[in-house]
């Protein structure tokens, strides 16, 4: 990753989010200052990688309740009519199912983007030392596996199904392996569970999973600063 300028109110931004955090006691606070920091300088390094084409459902022009009822697992129901459309730039496509299904592909920003494009910038340069991930891996042991549930998806949860295929559905994410995507993953989703009220302050997995999460996003941001020259 090449160095990219940061302008004096970006520098500002990121080095008071980041005093924040170093001098907060609380770990929640220190969190959340941190993940601030780590998305500005996110945001400003990988926006353009974070802008693509997308297709979004137009509720009120759809049936989806209707469609949902008339496909059976499995079966594949042939289209009655398809249209295109370009309006200001965008495609509008309308679907005849029997029912109406209407979508427009747009360029939009989606922010989990910018965390991706960070792992595959960053995979060969950052590693994250072994005891603080270990420490991190411990506080997500539940039974014999090492997760984060995503609250989002928590009625999807099924503790007697397979952990695999759950992970695999993102209904919980592994911490299992100690690398740049496993990190993201599971700061990301702390940051979800944290910023969606779904941690409790004072409930003591709750606290033992944010308190081993922040020295990994501290060496995360040192790491960002330093290169980038933010300081």
């Amino acid at each position: 990753m090449m160095k990219k300028y940061f302008d004096d109110k970006q520098k500002t931004l990121i080095n008071a989010w980041v005093s924040q955090a170093t001098e907060s006691s609380n770990e929640y606070l220190k969190f959340m200052s941190n993940w601030i920091a780590f998305n500005a300088i996110c945001y400003h390094l990988f926006y353009d990688d974070a802008v693509k084409d997308r297709a979004e459902l137009n509720r009120k022009k759809s049936n989806l309740t209707k469609i949902k009822e008339s496909v059976i697992d499995d079966t594949e129901v042939q289209a009655q009519s398809t249209s295109l459309t370009l309006k200001n730039g965008r495609i509008e496509i309308n679907i005849k199912a029997p029912d109406r299904l209407n979508f427009t592909i747009i360029e939009k920003y989606t922010e989990d983007l910018i965390f991706e494009q960070f792992v595959k910038s960053y995979s060969d340069k950052i590693v994250v030392g072994q005891e603080i991930f270990q420490s991190l891996k411990e506080s997500l042991k539940k039974e014999n596996r090492f997760y984060v549930l995503n609250m989002a998806r928590i009625k999807e949860y099924n503790q007697s199904e397979d952990i695999d295929d759950q992970s695999k559905r993102t209904i919980l994410i592994l911490c299992e392996k100690n690398n740049l995507k496993t990190i993201k993953d599971i700061l990301y989703q702390i940051r979800c569970n944290i910023f969606h009220g779904e941690k409790i302050p004072g409930e003591i997995n709750d606290d033992r999973i944010v308190k081993s999460a922040n020295p990994i996003l501290d060496q995360l941001i040192k790491y960002l600063v330093n290169e980038q020259g933010i300081k």
